[in-house]
C-alpha cells in the first residue's frame, strides 16, 4: 500500500496560540517499502504514526493508495485502520489474564469471530516463534512478550505494519530476533513497514530512513 503526504500539520494550542507538531510538505513511500524513522523524544515521532493511521486527523492529505485519511469520518477512519493496519509497540500490550493464543486472536474478535482457521494459524505462528500457545502472559519473558505482541499483528496479515520502538526494552540477541521477524514477515506479505526506533544497528537493516526534528520531516541523504 502506497503512502501520499501532501500539506500535513497536526498543531495544538498553546495558550492564544497554536504549537506545530508535525508538518510535512510532502512525502511518499511506496507499496511494500520498509523505512526506519528516528528522532529525539518528543519531536513528533508518535504524533506521525497517528496522523498515518487515521488515529489524528491532521490538516493536509493523507493518502493510502485511493484513501484519503483526512476525508474519512472517525468511524470510518477506525474501520480503515483495524482493515489495514498493524502495530507492534514496545510495551506489548498483552493482557495478564490471558494466555499467548488468546491475546493474538483477541483484536479478531473486534470485527468477527474466531474461525478453526484462525486458531490453527495462531498456534502456528506462536510455536514457529518459540512461545507456547497456552502460557499465560504474565509468565512469558519479555522477549516471548514481543514475538507474541509480533504474532498478533502478523495473524492480521495487514498491508501496513506499523513499529513503535518495538525493541526498546529487549536485549541484543531478542531484539535482533524480533526485528529479523518484522522485516521477513514484511516481506512476505508485501507490506508496508515504518519502524520508529533509536536503534542504529535496527536503522541499518532498513534500506531507507528518516527523520523528524521540531515535528519536520526530513529524509536521511
Amino acid at each position: 500500500m502506497r503512502l501520499l503526504l501532501e500539506n500535513v500539520r497536526v498543531c495544538a494550542a498553546d495558550g492564544a496560540a497554536k504549537r506545530t507538531l508535525l508538518a510535512v510538505d510532502r512525502f511518499t513511500l511506496a507499496s511494500g517499502e520498509r523505512l526506519g524513522l528516528r528522532g529525539a523524544s518528543g519531536s513528533g515521532k508518535t504524533t506521525f504514526l497517528k496522523a498515518i493511521s487515521g488515529i489524528l486527523r491532521p490538516e493536509g492529505s493523507v493518502l493510502w493508495d485511493d484513501t484519503d485519511l483526512s476525508r474519512l469520518s472517525e468511524a470510518e477512519r477506525d474501520a480503515w485502520r483495524g482493515a489495514n493496519v498493524g502495530f507492534l509497540f514496545q510495551d506489548f500490550r498483552l493482557f495478564d489474564g490471558l494466555n499467548a493464543l488468546e491475546n493474538v486472536l483477541l483484536p479478531v474478535t473486534f470485527t468477527r469471530a474466531v474461525t478453526d482457521a484462525d486458531r490453527r494459524r495462531g498456534v502456528e505462528l506462536l510455536e514457529s516463534f518459540g512461545v507456547r500457545p497456552q502460557t499465560e502472559a504474565s509468565r512469558l519473558s519479555r522477549g516471548e512478550m514481543q514475538r507474541t505482541a509480533l504474532v498478533r499483528v502478523l495473524l492480521q496479515s495487514p498491508a501496513v505494519i506499523l513499529a513503535d520502538e518495538p525493541t526498546a526494552s529487549l536485549d541484543k540477541s531478542n531484539a535482533r530476533a524480533v526485528m529479523a521477524a518484522l522485516t521477513e514477515a514484511a516481506e512476505q506479505l508485501r507490506s508496508t513497514l515504518i519502524v520508529v526506533t533509536h536503534d542504529p544497528e535496527m536503522l541499518a537493516t532498513l534500506p531507507r530512513t528518516a527523520s523528524i526534528e521540531e515535528g519536520r520531516l526530513k529524509e536521511a541523504p
